[in-house]
């Protein structure tokens, strides 16, 4: 099924309000019924992006954020799946409402670079982690915006 733009967009706008509404509240707030998928990292094996910049302080954040971020959404959505990046497949995405991607998926095309005999010229094809076809919400976080996005004609950096 193709989601128009504009059912995206609010539907990103619906999951925002509910998530940013509670947090602004000191009492349990009301579960939303969306389904929400959020791809992570395996605290057991995180993959940090830059390691040359990572400290052992970054690894120990990313061992953090799937169970943190797990227990910030089940307090907010009644139905919740976590799978690690290495793990996910696009079917899940059919299956709920969102997807979140804190992790990314393994690569379904690798990166291409290549120079041109005749011009020198470098040409560059990213990888691609979801298919052409991928037309489902998802929100994409940190360096997932433009790894994921960009493959997929997306115009995004860093949001």
């Amino acid at each position: 099924m193709k989601w128009p733009l504009t059912k995206s967009a609010l539907l990103g706008a619906i999951f925002l309000a509910s998530a940013a509404g509670a947090v602004a509240q000191d009492v349990p707030p009301h579960k939303s019924d969306l389904r929400v998928l959020f791809v992570g990292h395996d605290p057991a094996d995180p993959k940090v992006p830059f390691q040359d910049l990572a400290t052992d302080r970054t690894y120990a954040l990313y061992q953090e954020r799937t169970p943190a971020f797990e227990e910030f959404l089940r307090q907010r959505f009644r139905n919740v799946q976590v799978v690690f990046g290495d793990d996910y497949r696009v079917g899940m995405s059919d299956e709920v409402d969102v997807t979140i991607f804190d992790a990314r998926p393994k690569e379904l095309t690798p990166v291409k670079r290549e120079v041109d005999p005749d011009t020198g010229e470098t040409l560059y094809e990213p990888a691609s982690y979801l298919p052409l076809s991928f037309d489902r919400p998802a929100l994409l976080i940190a360096e997932n915006s433009p790894r994921i996005g960009e493959p997929l004609g997306l115009k995004l950096d860093w949001l």
